[in-house]
């Protein structure tokens, strides 16, 4: 009997057909796959690896890894150790990394060029010669022209005519080495440079030879198209289309990109557009490098947490990729592991933070930013949050060309270091936190609306306090005039040295306070008796402090209270200050050279 046209079979061929698959088997292995990807992705890059290679399908995993999320990827491994897995990779993947890794802003670094091509041909030496041949022959053509000087065997010529410095393949073609700067060798220059780039060489070497095995005809073309290709025409052209590439990731022209920095009104924030059809995954993988970064406690990471189970999370974290992309851009940041770009994606999730903070009504709470990222998309948070730190910036600035401190010429230290660092980090292009190594360095990004509150009351404290030098001016204009160095000039020094002078009756031009009469005021300032070997440790009377206040009052003009209400608290801390540095000190022990409160003559 025979079965080959029995209809089991033949419903068993039909149902088994490549072309007869149900959508409820595709959507199953997609969710697979991409199941599989999250997995690996979120293991160490070479246990990610080995998953990836193990697969059933390894190189349909590869494939729908993001382009960033695999460039990273090689990195972290090393792109050495991993060519298996360079193997797999798409067209798409290996431009993407081409795009990231050889161009340095708008001109190709040849060297890491030639790195990366090399790394291309012994992944795959025959899929690199088709894509060579058919994709990129004018880009192969541009680099070969950049690399090598080609001279072809006239009819009236023989080999013997070349120089030993060429050499040839097909005894037609002949070609040496150039320095790796073209524009260092010239034509009349017959020294063989291949010494000089062993990997050069190997690479160069080993693809015309597989180029002339594969089509004789197509590599002696190629050899005399580049005798004469336009450099700098076919370079521009593939910055115009590595653009066009980077674009679509994210990587906006600079000039574009630098608008995330435009600071933005609340009323301004495009809204997102929430399409009503959008069910499961998206048709392409969502990079996975910045979301998995978000690792701090703040408002935007606790609001992504919030959304975890929102159909549009998927949306939001492409947009977050997009977001970070952009800054890379426009911070002109070189990019070569996951650890360059992780700054940049605490730069992004603190100015979301407070973005979202400023947005949120208050008490803030994480329902509520969570719905803002919902209704907003983040490039608008983002900016409205760096807006605050702009802001911060063009008051200082405002405040710096008004000042009374710089009337008077005197230079940022005058605020001493604390406060010099705080103006540091907001007059500089792009305003930074003073964290004085709280997180392990000086300036930092501003990652929470706490920084910026706290930035803010700092930044107030020095314009009140030089608002009450500014209402002193006529007294401490004819002090200042004695100053011969400005060098160790500080606001507290200026304020207590003066205070002193008028405490025990020396006038504007007595300056700095002789140590004879600075022990008089000392003997005052803590209460001690007039003893050499008194070292008894001593606070600053009551007394005194009112003294102080209305010896202010005196020379500004304003009440006690509005001098407390502008700068009570700084008062304060300059006493404490006085207090820890010369309170356990006896006057048999006052140094000059140690006490930087007061400015001493001999």
């Amino acid at each position: 009997m025979c079965f080959l046209n029995s209809p089991a079979l033949m419903e068993n061929k039909i149902m088994n057909h490549p072309k007869i698959t149900s959508a409820t088997s595709i959507q199953q292995a997609i969710a697979e796959l991409g199941e599989l990807r999250r997995t690996a992705l979120a293991l160490p890059a070479e246990e990610a690896m080995d998953v990836i290679l193990s697969a059933r399908q390894p190189a349909a995993l590869v494939h729908s890894i993001a382009e960033t999320d695999l460039f990273f990827m090689v990195q972290d491994i090393g792109p050495d150790d991993c060519l298996p897995l360079l193997e797999l990779a798409s067209n798409a993947q290996w431009d993407f990394i081409l795009d990231m890794a050889t161009w340095k802003g708008d001109r190709i670094e040849v060297r890491s060029l030639t790195r990366w091509l090399n790394l291309r041909f012994l992944a795959n030496p025959d899929r690199f010669l088709r894509w060579a041949q058919n994709e990129e022959i004018e880009f192969v053509e541009w680099y070969l022209f950049r690399n090598i000087q080609i001279r072809v065997l006239e009819t009236d010529e023989e080999p013997a005519d070349i120089p030993d410095a060429f050499m040839t393949i097909d005894n037609m073609v002949y070609f040496r080495f150039l320095p790796e700067s073209i524009d260092m060798v010239s034509s009349e220059d017959e020294t063989d440079a291949s010494d000089t780039d062993e990997e050069r060489y190997t690479f160069i070497t080993s693809f015309l030879e597989k180029l002339y095995s594969e089509d004789p005809i197509q590599y002696q073309n190629i050899m005399l198209e580049a005798q004469t290709i336009l450099s700098a025409e076919t370079e521009e052209e593939a910055w115009r289309i590595r653009n066009i590439r980077m674009a679509e990731k994210g990587f906006l022209p600079f000039d574009e990109a630098i608008g995330v920095y435009q600071p933005s009104k609340p009323d301004a924030i495009p809204r997102r557009i929430i399409s009503k059809k959008r069910t499961g995954e998206p048709h392409l993988p969502v990079p996975s490098y910045a979301s998995g970064m978000l690792k701090a406690d703040n408002v935007f990471v606790r609001s992504l947490i919030a959304l975890e189970h929102d159909r549009i999370l998927p949306d939001i974290q492409a947009e977050l990729v997009s977001l970070v992309n952009q800054i890379v851009v426009a911070d002109q940041k070189l990019i070569a592991s996951k650890a360059d770009i992780e700054e940049v994606v605490k730069k992004a999730a603190g100015y979301l933070s407070i973005g979202l903070a400023r947005l949120s009504a208050k008490p803030q709470s994480v329902v509520r930013s969570a719905s803002l990222i919902r209704s907003w998309l983040l490039s608008g948070i983002f900016r409205v949050g760096y807006g605050a730190a702009l802001e911060l910036k063009w008051q200082a600035q405002g405040w710096v060309k008004q000042s009374w401190f710089a009337a008077q010429k005197l230079p940022l230290s005058f605020w001493g270091e604390a406060w010099l660092s705080v103006l540091g980090g907001l007059l500089i292009k792009k305003p930074l936190f003073f964290d004085n190594y709280q997180t392990g360095v000086l300036y930092r990004e501003f990652r929470s609306i706490e920084d910026i509150q706290a930035t803010q009351t700092l930044l107030n404290q020095i314009i009140r306090f030089d608002q009450i030098l500014g209402a002193m001016s006529e007294d401490v204009t004819l002090f200042l005039q004695f100053i011969t160095s400005r060098q160790s000039l500080s606001y507290k020094n200026l304020i207590l040295t003066r205070w002193a002078q008028c405490h025990i009756g020396l006038s504007p031009e007595i300056v700095p306070i002789p140590m004879d009469s600075f022990i008089l005021f000392f003997r005052e300032l803590f209460g001690k008796p007039g003893k050499p070997d008194s070292a008894k440790s001593g606070r600053i009377s009551k007394a005194m402090k009112s003294s102080f206040l209305l010896w202010l009052s005196e020379k500004t003009g304003w009440t006690s209270s509005e001098l407390t209400e502008r700068s009570g608290p700084e008062m304060e801390r300059i006493f404490a200050e006085l207090e820890a540095d010369l309170g356990a000190v006896s006057e048999a022990d006052l140094n000059p050279r140690y006490i930087q409160l007061f400015l001493f003559g001999p």
